[in-house]
């Protein structure tokens, strides 16, 4: 994992001539640095993990599960977090969803955030 930000390193150009102020060095210079280490690190699934671990059981295979609930969002029904946990819902917020469509809240999982943040950095 480390030697991912070792080349990270290679960024920082010290110059003895300055004709721009502390604050814009620092942001062209640091800010670059930090957008790619977030960038590497949202798109290493070895180092940090599933993305999204979806619940499920052994009639479907754990990776296509996965994989479609990273493409999809999900929503958890807004009435569901009053009921009695245990009695009428299984979890909070979890519930049929055969009420109305403004009682869901929707959850997105934002997989573009990797591409979005290697292109701040093409733009610097």
């Amino acid at each position: 994992m480390l030697d991912v930000f070792r080349g990270l390193k290679n960024l920082i150009k010290v110059s003895h001539v300055h004709i721009d102020s502390p604050i814009f060095r620092l942001h062209y210079s640091i800010t670059v640095m930090i957008l790619i280490a977030f960038s590497l690190i949202v798109t290493t699934r070895q180092y940090v993990g599933n993305p999204i671990d979806c619940v499920h059981t052994k009639d479907i295979p754990e990776d296509v599960l996965n994989t479609y609930c990273w493409i999809h969002s999900t929503y958890t029904i807004r009435a569901a977090f009053k009921k009695k946990v245990g009695v009428a819902v299984p979890y909070p917020g979890v519930d049929n969803s055969r009420g109305k469509v403004e009682d869901r809240k929707t959850y997105g999982y934002y997989q573009w955030v990797c591409f979005c943040l290697f292109f701040q950095v093409k733009l610097r």
